[in-house]
């Protein structure tokens, strides 16, 4: 195993909160560069306060959210063989 190799973590663990981070970096991206091309201090400030609430999304606890009932569990288990 190459040193590179013991770096990436490969393991398909549960990510809590992703979507909701890629969202707010998207948008936390769009306004900073807006706010540069336009040179709008405010807006660009407006960015980096959306970025770093994204990097903040990472200590929401991870309980928050719908519950998995044993219903969805089964209908997820039954779903026709895939691997």
């Amino acid at each position: 195993m190459t040193p590179v190799g013991l770096l990436l973590d490969r393991s398909r663990r549960e990510r809590p909160h992703l979507e909701w981070k890629i969202r707010l970096f998207a948008a936390g991206a769009v306004l900073g560069l807006a706010g540069m091309y336009l040179e709008e201090r405010w807006l660009t400030g407006a960015g980096i306060v959306v970025l770093a609430a994204g990097a903040l999304v990472r200590f929401v606890p991870v309980g928050i959210g719908p519950k998995e009932t044993d219903e969805d569990s089964d209908s997820r288990d039954a779903g026709g063989g895939q691997v």
